[in-house]
């Protein structure tokens, strides 16, 4: 993959990141969530990597449980 199709896909899921964390606050990572859990196709791996780009500007740490987060 061409290394500046790949570099405009990041920058597309940063800016979707950006403008939902403005727009929701703290519930943007779960709407994120919630739309790469429908069946769209690619467009699944799109939402999950906004999803991750939320989680890290959020501060999240994906994959802990809740007893996990606390010790």
């Amino acid at each position: 993959m061409c290394l500046r199709r790949r570099a405009r896909r990041w920058a597309r899921v940063r800016a979707r990141a950006r403008i939902m964390h403005g727009r929701y606050g703290d519930q943007a990572y779960f709407l994120a969530r919630e739309r790469a859990r429908l069946p769209d196709g690619r467009r699944v791996r799109f939402w999950t990597r906004v999803a991750i780009e939320l989680a890290r500007l959020e501060g999240r740490e994906i994959g802990l449980g809740a007893s996990d987060r606390w010790r």
